[in-house]
C-alpha cells in the first residue's frame, strides 16, 4: 500500500483486475471455441477406446469358449461315441452321460453360454445341456466348421453360434457327412446386455456386427440408427451427420463392435456451458468490482492504523494500543495486536526477573556450599576416609563434590532438562549421605520415562533436598527418612519431597503456605525463589506447595505443566 494514498494498492488492484477480467474472458471464450472442436475428437477416442476395450473383453471370452470347444471335440468320450468304440449299450450309455456332464460343466463355465450341442449325424442322435440326449433329432447343422477360431464362428437362424465339425471340410469332399459336429450357442440377450456400456447422457450407444452374414446384434432403442448407418455407409445421409460413428474390427473373428455419438446432444451441452460461463464470469466481475470499491472504505483506513502501529513496536515503544469499534476482523486483529504488545512487555520482564532470580539462586547455592561449616566437613569426611584408607569412597566423594561445584559455576540455559536436574539433585544426595551415614536413607523413585527431556527452570529440586537435610531432619540420630516421588497425570507433572522429621509444627507449615500465597518469602528464601520461578515459566496453576507428610514431616510438592513450551 502507498503510504500517502495517492495510488493504494486497493485502486491498482481494481484496475489490473479489471483488464485481467477482459482478458481473461478473450482468453476463455478462445480456449472454448477451441474445446468445442475438440470435444468431438475427444468423444470419439474416447469411445473408439471403449469399443476396442469392449471387443477385446469379447474376443478374451470367445477365445475361452473355443479352447473348451476345441478341448470337447478332442476328448476320449466324444471320439468313442463317433467311431463307436464301446461293447455294449451299458458303456454307450455310460459314455453319453458322461459326455452330458462334461457339456453342462462347460457350459456352467461362463455366462455367455446358452447351449452346448453335440450331434452325431450318421447316428442320429445328439446331445444338449439344456435338451439332454435326443434320438433322430430334427436339428439343422452346418459342416462349414472350419480349423480356426475366424473360421467356425456364424450366425446361424439368428443365433450367433460357434460351430466344429470333424473331419474339417477343407480335408474331405464337398458332400461329406462330419463325424461329429459341436456347436456352442451364445446368448444373444447378454451380448445385447453388455452394450448398455456405451449409453451415456451424450445419446450415445452401441452394436456388435457379425461381418459374415451381414448380421447385427442391437439394443431397439437404437436399431434404426445403426442399421441406417449400414445402410448409407460409404455414401452419407441425414443419419451420418446427425451421429458421429467408430468402429472396431476384430482380427481373430468375424464380427465388429460399432459405437455411435449423437451430436445434436453435444451441441446442446457445449452451448449450455458456454452460456454459462458468460453469465457466470459476467456475474463474478460485477461483485468482484464492487466488493472492491467497498473493501476500499472499510479495510485501508484500519490496515494503515495497524501499519503506523507496528512501525512504533519497531521503534521500542511498546506502550502503543489501538482500537477498532466495529466487530469485525480488525476488531479483533487489534485486540491481537494489544494483547501480543502487552504480552510482548511481560516476557521481557519475566525473562529479565528470570535471570535474576536464577543469578541469585546460584549465587546462594555457591555461597552456601563453600561457607566454612560446608568445606569443614566435607574435608572432615575426607580426613576420616583417608584414616581408614578407603580410597575408592575417597575418590566417589571427591567426584560428587567436583561434579556439583561445575553444576553450579557452568555456564548454561536457564532451562534443563528434568533428567538434569534429577541427576543434579542425586549427586547432592549422595554427597550428603557420605556425611550422614545409616542416620538418614533416602528414597528416590525413578524418573518416569515420560517426562525425563521436560525442560524446567534450574536448580529447583537441589535446595529441596538441602532443607530436608538442614531443617527437617537436623536433630535426628538414627531412623531420618527423605521420600522424593514423581506424579504424571495428562500434562500436569508432580515432584514430591518429604521427611519425617519433627521439627516443623503446624504452625510453621501453615506460616511456610500463607507466605507462598501472599507472595512473601518469609525467612525461607530457597521456596519463595522456586515458587516464583516456577510461576513465571509455567503460569499461575503452577508453583510450590507445603502440606504435612504422611511421614510425619514436611512435603513440599513442585506442580509443572510438561505442554508449556521452555527455551
Amino acid at each position: 500500500m502507498h503510504r500517502n494514498g495517492n495510488f493504494s494498492v486497493f485502486k491498482r488492484l481494481f484496475v489490473i483486475y479489471s483488464l485481467l477480467v477482459v482478458l481473461i474472458y478473450l482468453v476463455l471464450v478462445g480456449l472454448f471455441q477451441n474445446y468445442i472442436n475438440q470435444t468431438t475428437e475427444e468423444l470419439v477416442s474416447s469411445k473408439r477406446i471403449q469399443a476396442s476395450s469392449f471387443l477385446g473383453n469379447l474376443e478374451e471370452q470367445f477365445d475361452t469358449i473355443y479352447r473348451h470347444e476345441v478341448n470337447l471335440a478332442n476328448s476320449a468320450n466324444v471320439t468313442k461315441l463317433a467311431y463307436y468304440i464301446y461293447t455294449d449299450a451299458y458303456e454307450k450309455s455310460q459314455i453319453i452321460l458322461n459326455l452330458l456332464s462334461d457339456i453342462e460343466g462347460i457350459q456352467a463355465m461362463s455366462p455367455l453360454i446358452e447351449d452346448i450341442v453335440i450331434t452325431y449325424p450318421s447316428q442320429q442322435i445328439s446331445l444338449s445341456a439344456a435338451g439332454g440326449y435326443e434320438k433322430d433329432p430334427d436339428r439343422s447343422w452346418s459342416a462349414e466348421g472350419g480349423s480356426t477360431a475366424y473360421d467356425y464362428l456364424q450366425t446361424t437362424d439368428g443365433k450367433v453360434v460357434m460351430n466344429f465339425s470333424f473331419p474339417l471340410q477343407s480335408s474331405v469332399s464337398d458332400d461329406y457327412i462330419p463325424d461329429f459336429n459341436i456347436q456352442i450357442l451364445l446368448s444373444e440377450d447378454l451380448l445385447r446386455e453388455s452394450l448398455g456400456t456405451f449409453n451415456d447422457e451424450r445419446g450415445s450407444g452401441g452394436a456388435i456386427r457379425f461381418s459374415l452374414e451381414e448380421e447385427i446384434l442391437v439394443e431397439d432403442d437404437a436399431d434404426a440408427v445403426v442399421k441406417q448407418y449400414y445402410a448409407d455407409q460409404g455414401i452419407g445421409g441425414d443419419i451420418r451427420d446427425d451421429y458421429q460413428f467408430v468402429s472396431a474390427d476384430s482380427e481373430k473373428y468375424p464380427l465388429s463392435v460399432v459405437v455411435f455419438i449423437d451430436r445434436q446432444v453435444i451441441r446442446e451441452i457445449r452451448l449450455r456451458y458456454l452460456i454459462m460461463l458468460t453469465v457466470v464470469m459476467l456475474v463474478l466481475t460485477a461483485l468482484y468490482a464492487g466488493s472492491l470499491v467497498y473493501t476500499k472504505f472499510i479495510v485501508v483506513k484500519p490496515l494503515r492504523e495497524l501499519m503506523h502501529a507496528f512501525d512504533r513496536i519497531q521503534g521500542g515503544d511498546f506502550d502503543v494500543r489501538i482500537y477498532h469499534e466495529p466487530h469485525d476482523e480488525f476488531n479483533y486483529l487489534y485486540r491481537g495486536f494489544n494483547s501480543s504488545v502487552a504480552y510482548i512487555e511481560k516476557l521481557i520482564a519475566d525473562i529479565y526477573e528470570q535471570e535474576n532470580l536464577l543469578q541469585n539462586a546460584e549465587l546462594a547455592q555457591l555461597q552456601s556450599q563453600i561457607n566454612p561449616h560446608f568445606l569443614y566437613n566435607s574435608f572432615f569426611i575426607i580426613n576420616r576416609m583417608a584414616k581408614n584408607e578407603s580410597y575408592e569412597l575417597i575418590t566417589k566423594f571427591v567426584t560428587s563434590l567436583a561434579k556439583y561445584y561445575r553444576f553450579i559455576n557452568k555456564e548454561t540455559s536457564h532451562f534443563i532438562t528434568l533428567a538434569e536436574e534429577v541427576e543434579h539433585m542425586t549427586n547432592y544426595v549422595d554427597i550428603q549421605q557420605m556425611r550422614f551415614g545409616e542416620k538418614i536413607t533416602v528414597e528416590q523413585e525413578v524418573l518416569p520415562e515420560g517426562i525425563r527431556t521436560v525442560f524446567v527452570p534450574k536448580l529447583i529440586l537441589q535446595p529441596l533436598i538441602e532443607n530436608a537435610y538442614s531443617y527437617g531432619l537436623a536433630d535426628t540420630l538414627e531412623g531420618g527418612l527423605i521420600r522424593i516421588s514423581y506424579t504424571l497425570e495428562q500434562a500436569r507433572v508432580e515432584i514430591s519431597v518429604e521427611d519425617n522429621g519433627s521439627a516443623a509444627g503446624d504452625d510453621l507449615i501453615e506460616s511456610m503456605k500463607r507466605n507462598l500465597r501472599d507472595n512473601s518469602d518469609g525467612g525461607n528464601h530457597a521456596l519463595h525463589n522456586i515458587h516464583k520461578r516456577l510461576r513465571l515459566a509455567y503460569g499461575s496453576r503452577c508453583g510450590v506447595s507445603v502440606t504435612r507428610s504422611e511421614l510425619g514431616g514436611v512435603k513440599v510438592t513442585l506442580t509443572l505443566d510438561k505442554d508449556v513450551p521452555l527455551p
